[in-house]
């Protein structure tokens, strides 16, 4: 029952040239997760994803921003105009999704309610799951585009003061299996306890290393401003 309701509350992002015909346009993927502030309902990703499309769009000034809010039904957004914040350091960017609340409902989207459910403290050893939505297992057809989802449940190994990571060297996975999950939001499972959104995935460095990286949810302000947690 875990990956029906964490579904709820992501999706694929992609840049590309063609609202028509997305064979050979489609230059790169990557994940997004929504969240009410109570303030403001947002779009989050990672900011090394909305800096790697504006470098491309400043070479390739037809690049669209494309999101699946309902999925048979993906469509561009001016991105530019519903930026709230980015922040390299915390490695998040956030939009306001106010005027596209209709199309996340028609596709079955939810905005975790972030503003009843704070997220709790991590410890080292609790469980992970975040869903994301890997490159290579993008469809790009003459008239149709499709993302397989990639879950992935792991246990905390790191906890930090301005993020936390996951060792996923034992999960007999590939480089590829991880390359498009960034802006996948990370929650928390306990025992007898409801999810709760506990951060952003924002990495994953492979070889020796072999771990994600997460930025904590809580560097999303109300206002939907981003700043570390010091």
């Amino acid at each position: 029952m875990i990956e029906p309701e964490v579904r709820k509350y992501c999706g694929p992002l992609f840049f590309t040239t063609s609202l028509h015909t997305p064979s050979g346009n489609v230059l790169h993927n990557c994940s997004f997760g929504l969240v009410n502030t109570g303030e403001r309902k947002l779009m989050v990703t990672c900011h090394h994803v909305w800096s790697e499309f504006k470098k491309i769009r400043s070479d390739v000034r037809e690049l669209m921003f494309g999101v699946c809010l309902d999925m048979p039904r993906p469509i561009v957004i001016d991105a530019d105009s519903l930026l709230v914040d980015e922040d390299r350091r915390c490695d998040l960017v956030t939009f306001n999704m106010e005027t596209l609340l209709e199309i996340c409902a028609a596709g079955g989207l939810e905005f975790y309610d972030l503003y009843q459910n704070r997220p709790p403290k991590i410890h080292v050893g609790e469980v992970l799951y975040l869903i994301g939505f890997p490159g290579k297992g993008r469809q790009d057809a003459e008239d149709s585009i499709g993302f397989s989802r990639q879950p992935i449940g792991v246990q905390a190994t790191e906890v930090g003061k301005f993020g936390f990571y996951a060792d996923v060297g034992n999960l007999e996975k590939h480089v590829e299996d991880f390359g498009g999950i960034s802006g996948s939001p990370c929650f928390l499972l306990r025992e007898n306890k409801p999810i709760r959104l506990v951060g952003f995935t924002t990495g994953y460095a492979p070889n020796s290393m072999s771990r994600l990286s997460f930025t904590y949810v809580g560097c999303i302000k109300p206002d939907g401003t981003i700043s570390p947690i010091l």
